[in-house]
């Protein structure tokens, strides 16, 4: 407990220094940014349409574990001891066949999610530093909202980000004359 309060309070001490010591200093959200801009909103839905049907899968797996659980456990004092063996088999591969499926679908999504966010990612960080630059920021940090304890509003750059890549990288919608198929249905 003692060592998480030096750190912090060190931590703290850095922060109130940073600004004297580096001159110019913004915080970027990225995480609110990257939620917020228009492809990272596409990304998102993109990622949720991929990872439903996954999901689904997990919750009947999910399902399959906790009945097979709860019927081992209903006949546990009243079945014999074979059908209580072949019960108790049941309810740990269901069991494992459930863990191994969240596991695969955590590291799946995971590349997913960074594979649909990298483009998002790296236009961001331009976007980041051509604006710093450009307003003479010494330095412009990564933030969480719960890890400062106060930011003036002229220091957080998250909008102002957010603005600036949604008019850089516009995402286009589809329109008939954009997606060849439907052109090709029109004309027959």
């Amino acid at each position: 407990m003692l060592r998480k309060s030096v750190f912090a309070l060190a931590g703290l001490m850095i922060l109130t220094a940073l600004p004297a010591v580096a001159g110019k200093v913004g915080f970027v959200d990225v995480e609110k940014a990257a939620a917020t801009v228009q492809q990272g909103k596409e990304a998102i839905r993109e990622f949720e349409q991929w990872a439903a049907p996954r999901r689904k899968r997990l919750n009947a797996l999910k399902a399959v574990a906790i009945k097979a659980a709860q019927q081992l456990a209903k006949e546990r004092g009243v079945a014999s001891d074979a059908v209580l063996e072949k019960l108790q088999d049941k309810a740990v591969k269901a069991k494992r066949a459930f863990e191994d499926a969240v596991r695969e679908f955590n590291r799946q999504a995971g590349a997913k999610r960074d594979h649909l966010l990298n483009t998002v990612a790296t236009r961001m960080r331009t976007i980041i530093n051509e604006y710093a630059k450009t307003h003479g920021y010494d330095a412009v940090l990564v933030f969480k909202p719960m890890t400062i304890i106060y930011l003036s509003k002229t220091s957080d750059l998250t909008d102002t980000v957010i603005k600036l890549y949604n008019q850089r990288f516009p995402v286009v919608q589809p329109t008939t004359s954009t997606l060849p198929g439907l052109q090709e249905r029109k004309r027959k």
